[in-house]
């Protein structure tokens, strides 16, 4: 009897393993993580540098040229040009990886970003081209093929792990977070740091799962991007516009464009978007015909929620946020840019209590809903069990730093003032001065003890979220 009942113990067990195991497979997608696959004892190989590194090497050349993109001083979204009036210019790209030839492309350039622009390490804009100046759609370290990237410098960021980070944790939770990889950078070969070569929010197979337009169709697969209005170049006139609801930010149509961007296309793309918003916005009054969760993919909003609150990300929804959506799918948010995550906005402070995203466009709707806060809740506690485990976060950032090793030392040689506050300024400095790290591994402990207080925060708190739900908050509100 003993032996039946041990043996009726073991099957258990195994089945319990294997139900956690498929939901775990269910639930989580692979992810490329460049610290862990990445061979260190393999030195990278260069011929005009005499460093030492296993990482990959970017090699820009400029022939002389200006880069264009810097900040006009005292002129709000002006840029300056390159010395023939470009807003980039053509440049010689070549990308050297282990004992490998290098890969040598011609490629547009300028630098990008908001803030980041006034930086003295700027982060780069990269557009491959071909000899006729056509787009050409390039596959980097393994990376998915595509003629966009972004060359993103760590520099407000002091712990240099911040982008890498949450990208990769949320490529694995998320069903598209853009792929990243460390590099270091020069430029007419002179040492410029530790770079991050990043994939953009753009369509292609492997990027944003939407298709390419069907000829003369006026439908079409879409991504929108949430930013500052000054800086869009196909804005739409949308429900959330309207209703100022996204104030004091806009919506941005960003695929399709060039090529596949027609007139008919966008008025398709304002009516659908539109009405998606302006359903999410009757809830919990909606008309039982259309449900929200036939229109978004909700754990996919969950997530998003999830891992921009973790990690304090106060931009998510208001700049920088996207949204995807294929004629046949629904509407998905992509994660974009954690540079000011976990308390390195640079003008304010943000502790670790409290929620960033409850009063941000949809969420402040969607969690008026009990099943849409049930439902971000259990997947809370369920990633925090999981992917979002606090020692799992420690070790990655652990393992992430001893990767890097010497390029470390390199960057912060280069810029070696980041962590001299005499040389305090409010553009390349968190305000106030008292919130600047004074080495890398004060910055780097600075992360960890915000992860760890903001977790701790979120598990005894994320049932707030409920008050959100309850009647009394929105009972006096009617449909309009």
């Amino acid at each position: 009897m003993k032996k039946i009942q041990f043996s009726l113990m073991i099957v258990g067990l195994i089945t319990v393993i294997f139900i956690v195991a498929m939901l775990d497979h269910e639930n989580f997608y692979n992810r490329y993580h460049q610290h862990q696959q990445v061979d260190t004892k393999i030195n990278t190989a260069i011929n005009f540098s005499k460093i030492k590194t296993h990482l990959p090497v970017i090699n820009i050349k400029t022939n002389g040229q200006q880069i264009p993109g810097s900040p006009v001083k005292n002129k709000k979204y002006k840029y300056q040009l390159s010395e023939k009036g470009e807003t980039e210019i053509r440049t010689s790209f070549s990308l050297y990886q282990g004992e490998d030839a290098p890969l040598t492309l011609s490629a547009m350039l300028h630098y990008r970003g908001n803030s980041s622009r006034l930086f003295d390490k700027k982060s780069f804009a990269i557009q491959f081209i071909d000899e006729d100046y056509q787009e050409k759609d390039v596959s980097l370290l393994n990376m998915e093929s595509d003629n966009n990237w972004s060359l993103h410098g760590p520099y407000l960021d002091r712990s240099l792990i911040r982008n890498y980070l949450a990208m990769n944790i949320s490529g694995e939770i998320m069903p598209y977070a853009p792929d990243t990889r460390y590099v270091e950078l020069f430029v007419d070969s002179n040492y410029e740091g530790l770079y991050l070569l990043m994939e953009r929010v753009s369509k292609g197979e492997g990027r944003v799962p939407i298709s390419t337009p069907e000829k003369n169709s006026k439908q079409t697969d879409y991504i929108v991007k949430i930013d500052r209005p000054d800086k869009m170049d196909f804005t739409l006139n949308d429900f959330l516009l309207d209703t100022y609801k996204v104030y004091p930010s806009g919506v941005e149509l960003s695929y399709p464009t060039d090529k596949q961007y027609t007139y008919e296309r966008q008025q398709f793309i304002n009516q659908d978007f539109s009405y998606i918003a302006h359903s999410i916005y009757q809830i919990p009054f909606a008309q039982k015909k259309t449900s929200y969760e036939e229109l978004l993919d909700v754990q996919a909003f969950y997530d998003y929620f999830i891992i921009n609150e973790l990690f304090r990300n106060v931009d998510a929804g208001r700049y920088s946020t996207y949204f995807y959506r294929s004629l046949r799918g629904r509407l998905t948010p992509v994660v974009w840019d954690f540079n000011n995550s976990l308390n390195n906005y640079q003008v304010v402070a943000f502790d670790e209590t409290g929620f960033s995203l409850t009063h941000s466009i949809f969420y402040e709707q969607l969690l008026k809903d009990d099943s849409f806060v049930d439902g971000l809740i259990e997947r809370y506690h369920y990633l925090r069990q999981t992917k979002l485990e606090t020692g799992r976060l420690f070790q990655y950032i652990d393992e992430t730093i001893d990767f890097l090793n010497d390029a470390i030392v390199r960057n912060n040689n280069r810029w070696n003032s980041v962590y001299d506050l005499s040389q305090y300024d409010t553009n390349n400095y968190l305000q106030p001065i008292k919130r600047n790290p004074t080495n890398h591994q004060d910055a780097v402990e600075q992360v960890k003890d915000y992860i760890e207080k903001r977790g701790e925060w979120l598990d005894c708190n994320i049932d707030i979220l409920y008050q959100y739900s309850h009647p009394s908050r929105h009972s006096h509100e009617s449909i309009k």
